[in-house]
């Protein structure tokens, strides 16, 4: 019994054929429902015909469902238990009829049949060789596997030797088994016959490509030496050997048109990959247009096709319904087909910060390129009450050579946004600490700093305490150049409250404004009478407000004056309100027929224009302090030819013609007499009164108000002046004639520009001294401003004849005139943190400010790299390289 219980109990022939049968049922049920797996769903085939490559899903369909009948049956009636049994042949007639079929669906396949993504094999990875015997070749073959030996391979390698190895029956293989002999005594190769020496054995190419069957030509090879004719005459026409054999010859005709299953894939990945692109492309140059347009992007809702969703997404539906590539995209989102849409608020902010850090990028590489450079700082609060600070930088940019791009000069000044840094605190310390962290952060040297730009506030061109001295602290050749348009600004403000008169002046200007913009009605009437220049507020910090103000009246007093009129005649104001406005309107109008008003408005017109047109020049980016200080002495020149007698007589004369125009006598009003004030001291003298109106008016307005403008130019001028007189002798070398003070100026500027600790030094004196000499020689042109000559050097190529030339020209350049950039900047910044997006953040509010003040920058940025970017800066759910 025990002996019984131990024999192992082996299965029958029947029963292992039985088992056979099941396991390739089963094997042939999972690879059809494999094809139905990676078969292209109907997404895919929309998405390939929307680039111009269509799918034929459902040839593929009918195709596997053909195949199926086909293996069902195969399996049903073939199965090769020993492979020189003649009693597995298949019938002929059958066999033919399989054989047509398939042909069928491997030339339909070749023309329609597209499948999914499967990963495949690099060839470029593989030792072909190891390719070449079939005995070690991977157990199982891959798609990859089998896509590289037919690449690879025409026909199997056949190896052909005059003496095989002689096994155990002295029986070898023979090289004419590569060969089968038909019935008419001819001969066709079996290019599917494969020898391996390794294992001295024999294998079936397509059989053991394909997997089909069990059987050692498919395995482990055959060596039966006395029986391989029949071994391989029944093989050949075994089905599953048919079946390998059409597979084989299939792909080997779709590797040759390119439509194997990996050259498809990579055109369905390319289609889609391009489609995200294109997607991608579309989001970025919104974002990029909207943001400089200052538009707010984001609304109450998040979602398509739902009200108050921003700008954004609204504009997305705009275009999905003209752009084919968005409106695919909307489409897939409203389908829920994709998750991942990039329209969230999320990538928004990506979006935006990556636009604003690649221009960034390129302003601070142009600044590194061009070595020396000026920083620009203002502070301003926000309408969220934030003490916001601006960072704008200075530098000049120099190419060699003739610039054939008509939009680049060779000598180009640039002044660039780089932020705006929230304060918590506005003394110099603190404002000095962050400048110079903000340097390391941007991994600029503060060594190569040649000018500071601020404006007059103390806490930044103090003396001792403010930013402009605890930075030349550190860098002593970083020169101070406060802002030429603030102190013009400052100059008015001096002048506007000097004397009585002019205080009352613009305290009445700024009432007939006030009068007539507090009512509709009011302003209606005023707008009837007027109908070009409109009224307009006096501010404190717009630098034109007090010029804007004083035009409108200036030349439309008539009208204004019949404004006024009319509103005291009109009857219908007879409630308490009304009457007050009556009343008003009397008391404004009374003073505006004073004749001293009328030249007041003469006078302060003509020192407003004057002064407003210089700065506007002054604000100009490309304008150098040679050229700032040439207008400022044009400005002192008016003003005090304005201040003669000739002058005065000429704008009475003006005076008296608005006079006439509104009808009134050209006379200065008798002064009220003055109580005499008493003396506490006999030796104190009295001074004798002005009983002339006309004097009394010449000497307390006139001459007052232009001694203060004058006087003050002059004083809040002065450093500029320093500067100006350290680069003089460069405004204009070719009228130089005394070469002592030239060598004098020379070796100044060498000790100016040289650090506090006599290690380095910009130039040096002697060789400057000699280029100069040599310029002035070969330098014709009429104009020879710095940036002329700087330009005449790189476009003729003669930096290394003259350096030291072309690095202080450079320096001279780089100091700033006035702070106007950081005040536009503050512009950018009322528009886009206005009340209803006080909320937004410090780093948005940056990066929309980026985009908005540096636009030009934005639009030149290269769209491919920008994707790139977008898709390197975390793990994207989808495939943008």
């Amino acid at each position: 019994m025990s002996g019984e219980g131990n024999k192992r109990q082996r299965l029958s022939g029947a029963q292992y054929k039985k088992k056979r049968i099941e396991r390739e049922k089963d094997s042939a049920k999972q690879r059809v429902g494999l094809l139905q797996f990676l078969k292209p769903n109907q997404q895919i085939e929309h998405n390939l015909s929307v680039n111009n490559f269509t799918l034929h899903s459902e040839n593929i369909s009918n195709n596997s469902t053909i195949c199926e009948k086909i293996i069902d049956n195969d399996v049903s009636k073939s199965h090769i238990d020993n492979e020189h049994q003649s009693n597995n042949v298949e019938d002929p007639e059958n066999i033919n009829n399989n054989n047509t079929i398939c042909e069928e669906i491997i030339n339909n396949n070749i023309s329609n049949n597209v499948q999914d993504d499967i990963n495949i094999v690099s060839d470029d990875s593989i030792d072909l060789t190891f390719f070449e015997d079939p005995s070690k070749w991977p157990d199982p073959l891959n798609d990859g596997h089998r896509l590289i030996l037919v690449k690879k391979f025409n026909n199997p390698v056949q190896i052909i030797l005059t003496q095989y190895p002689i096994n155990d029956d002295g029986r070898s293989f023979s090289s004419k088994y590569f060969y089968r002999i038909l019935s008419n005594g001819e001969n066709i190769q079996r290019t599917w016959l494969m020898y391996s020496k390794d294992v001295d054995s024999v294998f079936c190419f397509c059989c053991k490509l394909f997997k089909s069957g069990t059987f050692s030509l498919a395995t482990h090879g055959n060596r039966d030496w006395k029986n391989i004719g029949n071994i391989l005459k029944n093989h050949e026409n075994s089905p599953n050997h048919k079946n390998a054999l059409l597979n084989w010859k299939e792909l080997e005709i779709r590797v040759k048109m390119g439509k194997t299953i990996d050259d498809v894939n990579q055109v369905i990945i390319r289609a889609e990959t391009e489609h995200w692109k294109a997607v991608i492309n579309r989001i970025i140059s919104l974002i990029k247009i909207m943001a400089g347009q200052n538009l707010p992007l984001r609304g109450d809702s998040d979602k398509l096709n739902t009200p108050h969703n921003g700008n954004f997404l609204k504009m997305i539906e705009f275009l999905g319904l003209y752009d084919p590539v968005m409106k695919e995209h909307i489409r897939r989102i409203t389908s829920e087909e994709i998750h991942s849409h990039y329209l969230g608020k999320n990538i928004q902010n990506e979006i935006i910060q990556l636009l604003s850090k690649k221009i960034n990028l390129q302003i601070i590489s142009a600044l590194k390129n061009a070595k020396y450079y000026s920083i620009i700082l203002d502070c301003t609060p926000d309408i969220s009450h934030k003490e916001q600070m601006t960072m704008i930088f200075r530098f000049v940019t120099t190419t060699e050579g003739i610039n054939k791009n008509e939009k680049h000069t060779n000598v180009s000044v640039n002044e660039h946004f780089i932020d705006f840094i929230e304060l918590h605190s506005t003394t110099g310390l603190n404002m000095t600490n962050v400048l110079i962290q903000k340097l390391k952060d941007l991994d600029i040297p503060i060594d190569d700093m040649r000018g500071q730009g601020y404006d007059n506030g103390s806490n930044m061109r103090g003396q001792n305490s403010g930013v402009q001295a605890r930075v030349r602290e550190i860098n002593s050749r970083a020169f101070y150049v406060p802002c030429n348009a603030h102190c013009l600004n400052l100059v008015l403000n001096d002048a506007a409250n000097c004397c009585l008169d002019a205080v009352n002046f613009f305290g009445l200007i700024q009432e007939i404004y006030v009068f007539f913009s507090g009512s509709t009605h009011r302003w209606n009437v005023f707008k009837k009478h007027v109908s070009s220049l409109t009224l307009k507020p006096l501010s404190a910090t717009r630098w034109e407000s007090r010029v804007d103000a004083v035009k409108a009246i200036r030349f439309q007093v008539g009208e204004v004056y019949d404004s006024l009129i009319e509103i005291v005649e009109d009857l219908t104001l007879v409630n308490a309100t009304g009457v007050k406005c009556r009343a008003e309107a009397k008391s404004i109008a009374e003073k505006l027929v004073d004749f001293k008003f009328l030249c007041c408005l003469v006078i302060w017109y003509d020192i407003l224009f004057e002064i407003n047109h210089t700065s506007k020049l002054l604000q100009s980016v490309s304008l150098n302090i040679s050229e700032t200080i040439t207008q400022l002495k044009n400005t002192i020149i008016f003003l005090k030819e304005y201040r003669t007698d000739e002058g005065f007589q000429k704008t009475l004369g003006q005076a008296k013609t608005l006079a006439n125009e509104l009808q009134i006598e050209a006379n200065f009003p008798v002064p009220t007499r003055i109580r005499r004030r008493t003396t506490q001291f006999a030796y104190e003298s009295r001074d004798e009164p002005i009983h002339d109106p006309k004097q009394s008016f010449k000497i307390n307005f006139f001459n007052q108000i232009l001694d203060t403008a004058i006087q003050s130019i002059n004083d809040r001028f002065s450093q500029l002046t320093d500067h100006s007189d350290l680069f003089s002798f460069l405004y204009n070398i070719t009228e130089i004639s005394d070469f002592d003070e030239l060598m004098k100026n020379c070796k100044d500027l060498q000790i100016a520009l040289t650090s506090s600790d006599g290690l380095s030094t910009d130039i040096v004196a002697v060789e400057l001294y000699g280029e100069i000499i040599s310029l002035q020689k070969r330098f014709t042109f009429e104009t020879c401003d710095p940036k002329s000559i700087l330009t005449y050097i790189c476009r003729n190529k003669l930096i290394e004849l003259y350096p030291n030339t072309y690095v202080i020209l450079r320096i001279l350049l780089t100091l700033p005139v006035t702070a106007a950039t950081a005040e536009r900047s503050f512009s950018k910044l009322k528009i886009l943190k206005n009340y209803l997006r006080t909320n937004i953040s410090q780093d948005q509010l940056v990066g929309l400010a980026t985009l908005s003040i540096e636009s030009e920058i934005a639009e030149e940025l290269d769209m491919d790299e920008l994707i790139q970017s977008f898709a390197s800066l975390k793990a994207r759910k989808v495939n943008f390289k």
